[in-house]
Parts: structure tokens; sequence; C-alpha cells
């Protein structure tokens, strides 16, 4: 038999953002983690080393033909067990955050769904990110002259975690979740916002030596864009993080996947008009207007070199050698090789 998850999430935030698409995100790159952290007796049962493969479209052709207007996350995994058989882990994410009194119908509405067209296992869990304490989902029960049925499936509720353990976590969705609670907690007050949105990226990410990697850049663009903040406010938090990136964890900077969040698309804007600037600069003090125009042209120059830097960053990874990468984006071989220790 297979062996089945279906989680459903619950959110409304602010405008303008997807958080269906950013919880996506995070999950697809840490799966394992969200795995550990929402299904540990699940988890247990998993063989990881053998590999995941995410097949999209199968868990489409079942759901989501039945969920016309409404944009949902979903995901089908396919995975094998530590006793050696292969199976599939079926993801169903809605994200939504407000109290639905048809919430448990839906639940098993999607679980008969799928286990008829699978006819697997399934292992359900409700991810109920709002912070209200009358949102308790009941078990689903019907009843009908002696046909009776009772399903129930597992819930992780936001508003029953307690902080202090979730910041003492080594998980990286425990500073999902906490990001999670603290939307809410600042929904009205974008100034509260912007102070817990610091400390989330410099204390838990940037300036946290034991964060790997690959956690520290999932979560900085899941924070980065669940925590939305007006773009002044935004200004202001490349300014205070600024000094914590370009020591702390400037291998950030070399990050395709992040370079677009936010908070380091105003620190790449900052960089480029700071070229611009000291490229005039340096133009006025030759005093010819030909010298202006050198100077605008190294401006620019400045901005070239750090997408080249990022590209060999992003071969680094990808294995290849410090002479063939730097021969490939036309940097010299101390310029890469400073680049390899920064990502390591």
């Amino acid at each position: 038999m297979g062996e089945v998850l279906v989680l459903e999430k619950r959110v409304i935030y602010s405008p303008g953002t997807d958080y269906d698409a950013l919880w996506k995100k995070i999950i697809s790159e840490l799966f394992e983690e969200f795995i550990l952290f929402f299904a540990p007796d699940l988890y247990e049962a998993i063989d990881f080393g053998k590999g995941i493969v995410f097949l999209e479209q199968e868990l489409h052709k079942v759901i989501i033909k039945h969920k016309k207007g409404k944009k949902i996350a979903d995901k089908i995994v396919k995975v094998s067990l530590k006793n050696g058989e292969e199976k599939y882990v079926f993801i169903h994410i809605e994200i939504q955050g407000k109290k639905d009194p048809d919430f448990s119908r839906r639940m098993f509405t999607y679980f008969y769904r799928l286990f008829d067209r699978f006819q697997e296992n399934i292992y359900s869990i409700a991810i109920l990110t709002d912070l209200s304490k009358s949102n308790n989902p009941q078990p689903f029960q019907y009843s009908f002259y002696g046909t009776e049925l009772t399903y129930r499936f597992n819930t992780y509720k936001f508003n029953e975690e307690d902080i202090p353990s979730l910041k003492k976590s080594t998980n990286p969705f425990a500073i999902a979740v906490l990001a999670g609670i603290y939307l809410h907690q600042t929904e009205k007050n974008y100034h509260k916002r912007y102070e817990v949105k610091k400390k989330l990226l410099k204390d838990f990410i940037l300036t946290n030596p034991n964060l790997k990697s690959i956690y520290a850049e999932a979560l900085f663009y899941f924070i980065d864009y669940l925590l939305y903040l007006p773009h002044e406010l935004t200004k202001q938090l490349t300014k205070d993080l600024s000094i914590n990136i370009e020591k702390e964890a400037k291998h950030m900077l070399y990050s395709e996947k992040i370079k677009e969040a936010p908070t380091l698309a105003e620190y790449f804007k900052t960089v480029r008009e700071e070229g611009f600037e000291k490229g005039i600069e340096k133009g006025l003090e030759m005093g010819i207007e030909k010298g202006i125009e050198k100077g605008i042209e190294k401006g620019i120059e400045k901005g070239k070199m750090e997408e080249k830097r990022n590209l060999a960053a992003e071969l680094l990874r990808e294995g290849f050698s410090v002479e063939k990468v730097a021969k490939m984006v036309k940097l010299s071989l101390d310029e890469v090789k400073e680049i390899e220790k920064i990502c390591e």
C-alpha cells in the first residue's frame, strides 16, 4: 500500500503576495525538513537517502479540477520507505487563515478522492496558520439511517506553538512558523513588523553560524516576501542589514535563488546607484565631459561584475573547477578562488 500525505494549509494575508507559492517553494526546497517538523511519525518511515521525485501533474488531475476559481499549491512526491517499498506521498496544500465551518468536510473530500483514485494509505494533516483560539476543526462525521462515518485527521496549529521553543529549534520550519505567527501579530503595525523581520533575518539567518546555506537561502526568501514591508521600510532594512550581508553572509549575494528578494534587490540597487555616483564624481574630478562618461561606464561595469560573480558562484556549486569557471566567466583565478572561499 502507498503512503499518502494530505496537508491543508489556511492563510489570508497582505494583498499582492502569493503566499501559496511561498509555502510551495520552501516545501520543495526543504521537503525532508518539512516532513520532520510537521509529520515526525511519517518521517521515521521514509528513506530519504534514496531520493524523492515530485510529480505535480498526477495530483492536478485529482484535485485541481475540483477547485475552480481557487489558487492553491499542491504536491505529489514519490518516496521510498525504509522497508524497501517504493511509495507515494501526496500533499495537498491550501493557504487560508480563518475559521471555516466546512473545513473538515473538505478534508474528507480530498481524502476520498485520493483514495478512490490511487487506492493508497493516506496520512492527513491540517496545518492551521491563523492564531484564532476558536479555530479547532472537529472530525468529519456522517450518519444516515445506520450508515455512519467518522473521519479524523492530524492538525498542527500555529496558535498552540510556544515561541521560545520555536526559537531554540534547529529545524528551518520552526523559523518559518515563527515568521507566520509574527505575520498575524503585526498585521496592522508595519513598524513592529519591521523590528521582528530585522531580528529574524539578522539573528536567525545572517549571523547564525550553525545554519546551513541551503536553509539560509530558502528562509531569507520566504521571510522577506512573507513579512511584507512598504518600500521606505524595506530601504531602511537594507541599510540596517547591509553590514551583516557583506560580512557574515556574503555568500547570499551570489545566490541566484534569492537575489530578487525585496531586501537583497534593494541592496543590489543601492550598490549599482553608488557605483554610478562614484563614477560621476570621478568624472567631475577629471573636469572633462569624457571623464564623466567613463565614470558612468565604470559604475555600469560594477553592476556587470556582480552578475559575473553570481554566475561564478553558481558554477562552483555545480562542481566546475576554479580554472574552468575563470575561463567561462572571464574572471581572474584569484577572483574565482575568493568566491570559492565565500561559497564554502
